[in-house]
């Protein structure tokens, strides 16, 4: 007597697919960034900046050159020209080691630039120095 046996033919298998596998890695890679980078943004958050207070403008450090935004130079409420504004730097009293610059939020970096270029030959550090007003509607 011959025993056959009745095997189930083998169904043919699918190669696996890796693109499900991709999209795992993709999505985790991007939930990963999204929550380093804001633990990152809260402790720049935890910075509290400087401020600047109501101060008086007899109060600002010296020597202050004050720069107006139709051109005009004033060094510690003189009015001069660039060239006598540097003289009297060059000759000033307590031999600072900068001066500083007040100006307008909206004077244009050319005009900016090109004061510390006619400073230059002072030998002296440029100081910005900037005063917190009201920023309304």
């Amino acid at each position: 007597m011959i025993i056959r046996s009745r095997l189930v033919p083998e169904t043919p298998r699918r190669p696996p697919d890796f693109g499900l596998a991709q999209v795992n890695i993709v999505l985790l890679l991007v939930l990963f960034f999204l929550v380093v980078g804001t633990i990152v943004e809260t402790d720049e958050l935890s910075v509290e900046l400087p401020e600047t207070v109501d101060l008086p403008l007899e109060r600002l450090p010296r020597p202050l050159l004050l720069l107006a935004t139709d051109g005009t130079w004033s060094l510690d409420g003189t009015k001069g020209s660039p060239v006598q504004i540097t003289q009297r730097l060059m000759a000033y009293p307590d031999d600072p080691k900068n001066v500083h610059i007040l100006t307008a939020r909206d004077l244009p970096a050319d005009k900016l630039l090109a004061a510390m270029q006619v400073l230059q030959p002072t030998g002296l550090g440029v100081t910005l120095v900037t005063l917190k007003g009201d920023t309304g509607p």
